[in-house]
């Protein structure tokens, strides 16, 4: 993990919140720095180029959240647990990580960033002169959309954490204490989705500053705020917020969306399995995802992938690769391994989202794929279960774009193996239309509806079909199972577990299945759905936040 660039690019970033390695009045602009900012805002094309900088900012958030702070926190994945030296995922997913961790520091600083930009944005771009109205509520919105997603992203990792929704002057700054996770979304969450949700049109209609059509830039737009909304009410309506009333606001909203898909000729819906695996391939960036961060060689790739992969061998790629030591875990193993009733693997499984090993190559030895027993919650004990299969989904091997079609070599272009021209989807079609056979079941005990669903994905897969004659809590177990195959590494699962509030069972199901004494179950305490309050951001006004519960 590099994480000290990313410090020091932080560092020399003007207006960065609460970074401790900074001068203690980061915060604090010049008089210089203020004319920019000033000057900044003159112009339509100005405006634009400050919103794709927000953008931007996202970059390292598919690595420092979504691979470290959900997959690797959750059951999807098998890390290390060595204490042999600091890792810090292995820190995270054996429960040992404290406020003292790099990573919570830098997923907190990347999205108070995004903030920080947008609230300019919001404060600046209402006083320039558009040609068109509707430019100008798109370039809005879109500030909107970026500034409530962190806020929800920050608000369910940390819990309470500050509102900062104008541009504020460090020693300001410093006088906001956190409001609680529940205002967070009342207060600012919900209202920025929403406004960006009324002001953004759909990606057809988006606009560049010249007039010209912005679709291919994978900005968001009104199916994507109305996507983003559904899921923000699906987790308020779960743990450990409750809220009785968010699932009907979720049920219109991921309805929505699943009607605009079909009245637009099943718009975001891979139509058969080779077109499923062809998404994940660079050449199709954003073609089914609803809203993705953008990746692009040259300096601006996704970091993720080398972190994904333990090692991959030279006629795989011909960069160095030799990341961490983070697996499928071997519950999700004996799941995706399921044949269907021909003898035939889920077309989603082997060697698209999961690899598990390699020949020997000249100078390169085979991949060494563990297998050890797995004993599942009826007492049967699987025998031969692999434990240390590869996430692969993003990763653009040579091989794997080959077997697809695709012979262009997209590592030419690269600075090095940090640097992947592939998306990573934030949210995507199967996402909303699973959440919304959980409206079902939950609110309608609408089997029927809710398996359909499911099925209508398995069968593109190939996969066997679930039996519609089950109970309620059956058929929620089905939906559940489902996300967690169609969603492996995309950084839902540990954010899906604690709305669920199945998070505690299956970290401790996990650790017993393993059986080593390198975990250890006691650190799965109550408090910790949440993440702590980085240390950093704790010392900089002493007294002025409370730390999370379980982490004194």
């Amino acid at each position: 993990m590099k994480h000290i660039n990313i410090i020091m690019k932080l560092c020399m970033t003007v207006g960065v919140i609460f970074i401790a390695s900074c001068s203690s009045d980061f915060l604090s602009l010049s008089p210089n720095d203020q004319l920019q900012i000033n000057n900044s805002y003159k112009t339509p094309k100005q405006a634009e180029q400050a919103i794709v900088g927000i953008y931007s900012n996202l970059r390292s958030l598919s690595n420092d959240e979504y691979l470290y702070l959900s997959e690797v926190r959750s059951d999807n994945a098998w890390s290390n647990p060595k204490t042999d030296g600091l890792r810090e995922y292995s820190e995270i997913g054996t429960f040992r990580a404290g406020s003292d961790i790099t990573t919570f520091n830098l997923v907190w600083n990347e999205w108070y960033k995004v903030i920080l930009d947008a609230n300019t944005a919001i404060e600046k771009i209402p006083a320039i002169t558009f040609i068109t109205q509707s430019t100008k509520d798109q370039f809005l919105g879109e500030a909107y959309f970026l500034r409530g997603w962190a806020y929800f992203e920050l608000a369910r990792l940390f819990g309470n954490i500050p509102i900062i929704d104008r541009p504020m002057t460090a020693a300001e700054v410093k006088t906001i204490g956190q409001s609680t996770a529940v205002d967070v979304y009342k207060n600012i969450v919900i209202p920025d989705i929403s406004k960006a949700e009324a002001m953004l049109p759909i990606s057809s209609a988006m606009k560049t500053s010249e007039g010209a059509s912005a679709t291919v830039y994978g900005r968001a737009d009104k199916i994507a705020a109305k996507a983003m909304l559904g899921r923000i009410y699906m987790t308020m309506a779960g743990f450990p917020i409750n809220d009785a009333v968010a699932q009907d606001s979720a049920e219109v909203k991921l309805k929505g969306v699943i009607d605009f898909s079909v009245a637009n000729g099943d718009k975001y819906w891979a139509k058969d399995s080779t077109e499923w695996k062809k998404q994940w391939i660079s050449e199709n960036n954003n073609k089914y995802s609803i809203f993705a961060i953008q990746y692009r060689s040259g300096g601006a790739g996704n970091m993720s992938i080398f972190n994904f992969s333990p090692a991959l061998p030279p006629t795989y790629t011909t960069l160095r690769i030799f990341g961490n030591q983070i697996y499928i875990d071997k519950t999700l193993m004996y799941k995706l391994s399921q044949l269907n009733s021909a003898g035939k693997p889920d077309a989603r499984v082997y060697n698209t989202t999961i690899l598990t090993g390699y020949a020997a190559e000249p100078n390169w030895p085979a991949y060494s794929n563990l297998v050890q027993s797995l004993t599942l919650s009826d007492g049967t004990v699987i025998n031969n279960v692999l434990s240390n299969s590869m996430f692969y989904k993003y990763t653009n091997s040579i091989r794997k774009r080959a077997a697809l079609g695709y012979t262009a070599n997209i590592e030419t272009a690269m600075k090095d193996y940090n640097d992947w021209s592939v998306n990573y989807p934030v949210i995507r079609l199967e996402d909303v239309q699973l959440m919304y056979a959980e409206v079902l079941l939950n609110k309608h005990s609408d089997v029927a509806g809710a398996i359909g669903i499911v099925n209508k994905i398995r069968t593109r897969e190939g996969a066997n079909l679930v039996s519609t004659a089950l109970s309620v809590p059956d058929a929620l177990l089905a939906v559940k199972t489902e996300r967690r195959i169609e969603l492996c590494g995309e950084g839902v699962r540990w954010f899906d577990l604690v709305r669920w509030n199945d998070w505690k069972k299956a970290i401790g199901d996990k650790f017993d299945s393993y059986n080593t004494s390198d975990v250890d179950k006691n650190n799965i305490k109550d408090g910790r759905y949440l993440y702590p309050i980085p240390q950093s951001q704790m010392q900089v006004q002493p007294g002025l936040y409370v730390q999370n519960p379980d982490y004194n």
